[in-house]
C-alpha cells in the first residue's frame, strides 16, 4: 500500500493496532471493497467496551485512498455510535494530509461515559 509503513506508524502512535479480529475486515474488504487494512483500538471500563476501527482502502478506479472510521459499543445490541469516511486523491497524498484527515474523522476523547448517568451503557 502507498506509504503503508508510515501510515501504520501514524496509526500506532494514536493507539491503533492490527489484531486477529481485524483480519476478517481486511480479508473480505467489507468497507472499501478493495485492498485494505483494518486496525482497531478498544476502550473498556467495568461494564462497557467500545471499539474503534479504522479502515484503509484504495479505490483504484477513482485513484484515491479511502479512510473509514467505525465506532461501536459492543456491550449493547446495535451499538453503532459512528460510521464515516473521507478520501484523499492519490495525486495529493502526503503523510501530513493523512494525519489531517484522521484528525477530522476520529473524534477526540474517550468515548466511554463517565459516572454522570449512573454508568448505564449507551
Amino acid at each position: 500500500m502507498l506509504f503503508g509503513q508510515s501510515m501504520k506508524k501514524v496509526l500506532a502512535a494514536r493507539g491503533y493496532q492490527h489484531s486477529k479480529s481485524d483480519e476478517e475486515f481486511t480479508r473480505h474488504g467489507d468497507y472499501a471493497r478493495n485492498i485494505q487494512l483494518a486496525v482497531s483500538k478498544e476502550y473498556k471500563n467495568g461494564r462497557e467496551k467500545v471499539v474503534d476501527i479504522v479502515f484503509l482502502g484504495v479505490d483504484v478506479l477513482d485513484e484515491k485512498l479511502v479512510i473509514g472510521f467505525f465506532r461501536e459499543n459492543v456491550t449493547v445490541e446495535n451499538g453503532i455510535l459512528q460510521n464515516s469516511d473521507v478520501s484523499i486523491p492519490l495525486s495529493k497524498f502526503s503523510i501530513e494530509e493523512f494525519e489531517k484527515q484522521l484528525d477530522r474523522l476520529i473524534p477526540k476523547g474517550n468515548p466511554l461515559r463517565s459516572g454522570a448517568d449512573s454508568g448505564e451503557p449507551f
